[in-house]
């Protein structure tokens, strides 16, 4: 399998991925209108069961930009991909044991109406065997990269710049801080008992493919924290890594702020702190990151750039670079013409000695004595002559 087949099949799932989040946006569009699911994505909150929520706008947009980006060969399609995996794996696994744990005497979701729970868990499922599929490619991909470039076939991945790198990991950093202190702050609010069951979610979402805000917080935390420390060693996954997350958390930060505005929702100093900073931050490190990759455009030498190591060219096992000089070709020296053998009686000696002359690039600079004895000899028996 070339790396070629490689992209092109990682481009598919994702694109798979995205079908199937489109799907269920489209659904509520059509079940309840487009009023009545945009007032689902800003509040949370609309009769009966739904099927997405507002992270289902961030999670398909990454999902789409993903595999354009790797079906183009975007400079960081390997960063997107590995977002939209780990991103999507994370957040429709929720939808599988709700399915899972699901039944007639104790339904999950309670009397509440709406969605086919088996028709979006069904998918959910599809959606998590797609992510491991696709999760094994990167992995093969990264493998034969790596081998590339080791080969010298590519030169490996190229680091993101220093401030970008910096500013992308101070807003992954203080988000963290925003998401580890929610959880923490719940946990001593409600107990840690009842923090897992919020982490689950039973009984408390009306949205099947949803997940509950202490999860959420969860999840985004290790998702930080692995772009904090991709950026901070400035791997070339990093930028993609970056602005994945800055897809997948924009639409719902911008959701909410729209909900707090209208005063659909009730608003906090936290919750509108938290939400700012996700979408202007975000948006201000793709705008970053964007403006690098135009002001450094070069061939593409990777096709999915999804090596963690960006490997050096190697020269040639165990010999010292040699600087490059002019390459002219040798051929090897004439025997100085006998002198009766001229028939232009005309010819200066000076002109004779230049034309037996070897024209040569010495390799080292030691051998330019006998280059030189080689040169001088011609010259001296045609001036003898």
């Amino acid at each position: 399998m070339s790396i070629n087949q490689v992209r092109i099949a990682v481009a598919l799932l994702s694109l798979a991925l995205f079908a199937q989040t489109a799907f269920w946006l489209l659904y509520d569009i059509v079940v309840r209108g487009l009023p009545g699911a945009w007032s689902l994505w800003t509040t949370g909150w609309v009769p009966g069961l739904s099927a997405t929520s507002s992270l289902d706008l961030g999670l398909a947009a990454l999902q789409l930009c993903a595999g354009l980006a790797a079906l183009f060969r975007t400079r960081g399609a390997g960063g997107l991909l590995m977002t939209s995996c780990t991103v999507t794996l994370g957040f429709r696994l929720p939808a599988v044991w709700y399915l899972l744990l699901d039944s007639p005497s104790d339904p999950w979701f309670g009397t509440l109406k709406g969605a086919s729970l088996n028709a979006v868990g069904s998918t959910a499922v599809l959606a998590v065997v797609l992510c491991l599929v696709l999760g094994g490619l990167l992995l093969l991909a990264r493998h034969m990269e790596y081998e590339a470039a080791a080969s010298n076939s590519v030169t490996g991945g190229v680091r993101p710049v220093k401030v970008t790198a910096t500013a992308s990991g101070l807003l992954l950093a203080v988000l963290n801080v925003f998401y580890i202190g929610r959880n923490a702050v719940t946990a001593f609010q409600v107990g840690p008992s009842v923090l897992t069951d919020l982490i689950v979610g039973k009984g408390s979402g009306r949205a099947i493919l949803a997940v509950p805000s202490p999860y959420q917080w969860v999840c985004l935390t290790v998702l930080c924290g692995a772009g904090m420390l991709l950026a901070a060693r400035r791997r070339p996954t990093a930028p993609g890594f970056s602005v994945g997350l800055s897809l997948f958390m924009m639409p719902s930060a911008f959701t909410d702020l729209w909900g707090y505005a209208v005063g659909s929702m009730p608003v906090t100093a936290v919750d509108t702190s938290q939400s700012l900073l996700e979408f202007v931050g975000s948006a201000a490190v793709v705008a970053l990151i964007v403006g690098d990759v135009r002001r450094d455009r070069r061939p593409d030498d990777a096709d999915l750039d999804v090596m963690t190591p960006a490997v050096p060219i190697r020269t040639a096992a165990a010999v010292p670079a040699v600087p490059a000089t002019l390459a002219v070709p040798t051929t090897p020296a004439a025997p100085p013409a006998a002198p009766a053998a001229q028939e232009d009686g005309d010819d200066d000696p000076a002109e004779a000695a230049v034309e037996a002359v070897e024209v040569t690039v010495p390799a080292q600079r030691d051998n330019d004595g006998d280059a030189t004895a080689e040169a001088e000899r011609p010259a001296t028996e045609a001036a003898g002559a």
